[in-house]
Parts: C-alpha cells; structure tokens; sequence
C-alpha cells in the first residue's frame, strides 16, 4: 500500500532550520533514533550543513551505517549527509520477523528523513539497499532529487556463492594492479541482534521476477556495478529502463563494492551530483 499521506510529509517542523544561513554542521558521529510506528528504533547519524542539499544511504544487506564512513565523511565538506541502520542492522531495534518488508523499510528511510526535517534528498543505496532506494524513488518520488545505485539489479539476488567468487575474483585483480582493499571493519556489519540476522532477507519472499515501474522513475540516476559483479547485466538492463539514468562498470570491483573500492564510489557520487546540481 502506497500510504501517499505520510511518504509526502506534512510541512515539517523542524523546516525552519533548512535555509538559516549560519548553521553550524552536525557532528558526523552523533547517532539518534527515530521511533516507527510499530515501536521500532531506527538509528542515523545525520552531519553536515543542515542548510545543504542532503543525501540519504541506503546498506547492502546485513550491513551497519559505519561501512559508508569513509565516502560519507568527505560529503560533509558540502552536502547533509544522512546514515541509517536498517531494522535488525547495526544498532537499530530488530523488529518483528513479519515486519520486514521493503514497505516498512522505505517507511523507517523516510521516517528518518522527516524527524531530520529533510523534504528531499539524493537516495543512494547498494545491493539490498538499493531496493529499498528504488522503493523510495516508485512511491515517493516528491522526496527524491536524484537516486545512485551501487550493485543493484531489478531481479533476483544472485547467489551467495556468485556473489563471493566475483569479490575474490576482483580483489585478486586489484591486487595483481597494486589497487589496496581497505582491511575489514568489524564495526561495517556490527548488530546488536544477531538472532535477527535471517529477518531482511524475508522481504525478498514473493518479489516479482523483475522491477516493473522502473521505466516511472524521472529523477537523474546512476547505477553503477562491479564488473566482477554478478549483478553487472541487471544493473546494466535497470538503467536502459530508468530514464535519464547513466550507467557505470566499476573495474576489478565485485558485488559489495563500498567495502572494496569506497574511494572509487566516493568519486562516482561527487561525479554525479556535480554534474546534476544536486
């Protein structure tokens, strides 16, 4: 159900703060909550200028905010940059197991957005996150000023085991180029609940064989996949149906790309909110 009421926002309260010329930035690593309706909470970090064009991070699965602190930092300098942990990721509250379904997954992004007192923001999601990014830009096209997907594709996720060889397969590549891989933060994919590992991947039940409305999205996109993804010709078929959309192939990259090469997608977001004012 498309709740249009909610997803569009009443005027915000805290809207007020959104152009004083004097803000000062929010620190990066203050974590709050936002409370869902079902008692939920939602954890985020949101630093930056609260007078800045704001963007929104959306994990891959079973990912913590704190993978995207080496890309989401540097964004400070000019945008209002907004992290979140997923129900049951990070530091945020699991939830009921039938709670998890790409609904209440745009419903808690958004739901950040409008404690935050964000009207709209860039959405830029990975893997699993980039669903739920897409689920935001179908149902509340209002809130998004352009969308970036990382490893994304409109179809099934590719298997467990694709998924892996790919990411050995790149990082041999890098290796062999003398391209480093940042060394693994245990914090990147962190919870506090790990018996409610298993609780994201429920929403996947019952999705169609392909994203239909993709071809209704009308914002500034970019996909980009690795091409050592097994993901590489969905996202490459995702953006010959989003209009206005631009595909990226990132080199000796596989599938969780912001764990492997985040100064490569650091480059690709400044790329594309330059080139779209955004």
């Amino acid at each position: 159900m498309r709740r249009r009421d909610f997803l569009v926002a009443a005027p915000l309260a805290a809207s007020a703060c959104l152009h004083a010329p004097d803000v000062p930035p929010l620190p990066f690593s203050a974590t709050q909550y936002f409370t869902a309706p079902d008692g939920v909470r939602i954890a985020y970090r949101d630093s930056g200028r609260k007078d800045a064009p704001a963007i929104l991070f959306c994990n891959g699965g079973g990912q913590a905010m704190a993978i995207w602190n080496s890309i989401a930092e540097p964004l400070t300098a000019t945008h209002r940059v907004i992290l979140h942990d997923r129900r049951a990721n990070g530091v945020s509250d699991p939830g009921a197991p039938d709670s998890h379904t790409f609904d209440a997954f745009r419903d808690d992004a958004l739901g950040v957005m409008n404690l935050a007192g964000v009207r709209k923001a860039t959405v830029c999601g990975l893997a699993f996150g980039s669903r739920v990014a897409v689920r935001i830009a179908l149902d509340a096209p209002a809130r998004v000023s352009g969308l970036i997907l990382f490893d994304a594709t409109g179809g099934p996720a590719a298997p467990e085991p694709e998924r892996r060889a790919g990411a050995e397969e790149a990082m041999r590549l890098r290796t062999a180029a003398g391209i480093a891989t940042p060394a693994r933060d245990p914090a990147w994919t962190a919870t506090l609940s790990p018996e409610a590992a298993s609780f994201n991947a429920r929403a996947l039940q019952g999705q169609p064989a392909w994203i239909e409305d993709l071809p209704t999205i009308r914002c500034p996109t970019l996909i980009a996949v690795g091409e050592q993804d097994p993901n590489f010709e969905g996202g490459r078929r995702m953006a010959s149906e989003i209009p206005n959309a631009r595909f990226e192939a990132m080199p000796m990259t596989g599938h969780g790309s912001n764990a492997q090469r985040p100064d490569l997608l650091l480059g690709l977001i400044r790329d594309f909110l330059g080139r779209n004012q955004l």
